[in-house]
């Protein structure tokens, strides 16, 4: 959430590029990927098909 509030919708492409800046560390790389999906759906305006609704 902290990244969606400080960067909007560019929060997964911030997650992303950290992701990048880490590749040598395979830990951290998963993590920021992890966290870079999580706000991708935080920010996504519609479930798509298929997904479920809690």
């Amino acid at each position: 959430m902290l990244l969606v509030r400080r960067h909007g919708e560019e929060a997964a492409d911030v997650a992303g590029r950290e992701a990048k800046k880490h590749g040598d560390d395979e830990l951290t790389y998963v993590v920021w990927c992890w966290i870079a999906r999580a706000t991708a759906e935080l920010i996504k305006a519609a479930p798509g098909e298929g997904d479920r609704v809690h």
